[in-house]
């Protein structure tokens, strides 16, 4: 029942005589009816069944009720809803049908269903839809998750991505099961839906959810588009994101502006749920730092155990998409990861190699991905962040003269900026370089120690150094020691050779491999491009495993 869409309507006036507008013209109906036709527009404004409602009131009261109701549709004052062309409902489908008969309005083919997020129902709603669309309502502990319409192969997808996010099973109030069937009824008579996002309803609010496709599952092939800050809101989600929240106001955030992240696995090795922290000149830069260092650790600790081989190269699994098939193979596979490989190249000639998934992936609890871990938009950049942080770990307490460079004018004006932002963090703070190092190294000193940096050229090292130094210093003087760069070493006395910043040329990534082939000549380089979602953003990432 629902109020008409033609011409009709009634009003009530100040000494209770009820007039109407029917398509046949004016009409005056008996004051004595004005109560009850206030009481059955009641029901309707409040979304009750007007059969429901009568019931309660029982007997003569209850046919009156009812009276009333069919003279209001017979003078066209309400009008029974138009029949749903082909709308079907599967699973708990109550509060959807009712949500259906109130909206009044002739909805698109679709197969609707509700029910609890992890049951059985849902293949009801394959079943009936098949090419076609559908949309469901998800039932979690204390809130309803709308999802779709879309295709029903699509929301396929959607949905065991859903499944492997934070929301428990239980039930929602039954208020927030009504609104979000009403909310996904709307969104059938709009006509469109974002696929990967949609409305979490609880008793106390509607929020709106992102996901990625499950990592064991396809995404479409088409790459993401949009400016690097808009392509990864996708993995940020306080319940479905790889990244469950982005934080910078519980840490310092001067004289560096600091972004802390966590990460929760999606499809890992072993239970993942670390922070991360990033450093930039401004909230923008931090942010896109501690995002790519975020999906390092994710995409590190994320293993499909179809790409698994046994040492003569044998795929360990039997290709299938049953989530439970490979999450159980996933399980066996941790029980002895150094006995199950994964495909690699060796970085000395980029030929075929063999590595252990407990090198190659991350098996054990960590604060941060393991040395050699990088993810950027480029698979060169990758490549080169991970070499120099490997080569950054070497460097630590290692023995080397060490130059401390003059506070002259003739500093780069990045090297300028971050000797700025470190003064500002220790008075008596300095830093110098290591002159005999084939990669270009930089050492920045304060009263917390000495902290490594590494980079294609000294001023680049440099920058890397003091601003690490800086960044250790924000998260010591919070507490947050786990938090700490491990690039921090004990503190090295001042130096007495004092020299202004070499202007050397920058080296190449091809001179970085070699550095780091030379002294690990087994060294492999594992790619990170197994979660079709993260891929799809542009975003690609290495493991460098040192043998």
């Amino acid at each position: 029942m629902s109020a008409p869409r033609r011409m009709n309507a009634y009003t009530i006036d100040h000494e209770g005589r009820t007039y109407g507008l029917a398509e046949s013209g004016p009409l005056e109906l008996s004051a004595g009816l004005s109560g009850w036709i206030r009481l059955v527009s009641s029901w309707i404004e409040q979304g009750r069944d007007v059969e429901q409602a009568a019931d309660e009131l029982g007997g003569a009261r209850a046919a009156q009720a009812r009276r009333v109701r069919d003279a209001m549709v017979s003078v066209g004052i309400l009008r029974w809803p138009a029949v749903p062309g082909e709308v079907r409902f599967t699973g708990e489908s109550a509060e959807l049908e009712g949500a259906v008969e109130r909206s009044g309005l002739t909805l698109p083919a679709v197969v609707l269903g509700a029910g609890p997020l992890r049951g059985d129902w849902f293949e009801g709603v394959r079943a009936a839809s098949g090419a076609g669309r559908a949309g469901a309502v998800l039932y979690a502990e204390g809130a309803a998750v709308v999802v779709g319409p879309m295709d029903a192969e699509q929301l396929c997808e959607v949905v065991a991505a859903l499944r492997c996010g934070d929301l428990a099973d239980g039930l929602p109030h039954p208020t927030a099961a009504r609104t979000a069937a009403a909310q996904l009824v709307r969104r059938v008579a709009l006509g469109s839906a974002e696929v990967w996002s949609g409305l979490t309803v609880t008793r106390e609010e509607t929020t709106s959810w992102r996901a990625l496709s499950h990592p064991w599952r396809p995404a479409s092939p088409d790459r993401v588009a949009e400016p690097f800050d808009e392509r990864v809101m996708a993995v940020i989600d306080p319940v479905h994101g790889v990244v469950r929240e982005i934080g910078e106001d519980d840490l310092p955030q001067v004289p560096r502006h600091l972004a802390r992240a966590r990460v929760v696995g999606r499809a890992s090795i072993r239970p993942l749920d670390v922070e991360v922290v990033a450093d930039g000149s401004d909230y923008g830069q931090a942010r896109r730092r501690v995002v790519l260092a975020a999906l390092a650790v994710h995409l590190e600790s994320t293993l499909d155990p179809r790409a698994v081989v046994d040492a003569a190269g044998r795929p360990v699994l039997d290709a299938t998409d049953d989530l439970s098939a490979l999450r159980a193979a996933t399980d066996r596979i941790a029980t002895a990861p150094g006995s199950h490989f994964l495909r690699a190249r060796r970085l000395a000639d980029d030929s075929p190699a063999l590595v252990p998934v407990g090198r190659a992936r991350r098996c054990e609890a960590g604060a941060g991905p393991a040395p050699g871990t990088a993810a950027a938009e480029a698979r060169d950049d990758a490549l080169a962040t991970a070499l120099l942080d490997l080569l950054e770990t070497w460097a630590v307490d290692a023995p080397g003269p060490v130059v401390r460079v003059h506070d002259s004018e003739g500093l780069p004006a990045e090297a300028r900026e971050a000797l700025d932002h470190l003064l500002v963090s220790d008075r008596q703070a300095w830093f110098g370089v290591l002159l005999e190092e084939t990669v270009p190294t930089a050492v920045a000193t304060t009263r917390h120690g000495t902290v490594y940096g590494r980079g294609t050229s000294h001023a680049a090292a440099a920058v890397r150094a003091m601003e690490q130094a800086v960044l250790t210093d924000q998260v010591l003087m919070h507490g947050r020691a786990d938090l700490a760069p491990r690039t921090l070493g004990r503190a090295l006395p001042l130096p007495d050779r004092v020299a202004d910043l070499p202007g050397s040329p920058s080296i190449t990534l091809m001179d970085l491999r070699q550095a780091v082939a030379l002294r690990a000549p087994g060294t492999t380089v594992v790619d990170l491009d197994h979660d079709p979602g993260i891929a799809r953003l542009g975003i690609t990432a290495v493991k460098v495993v040192v043998d």
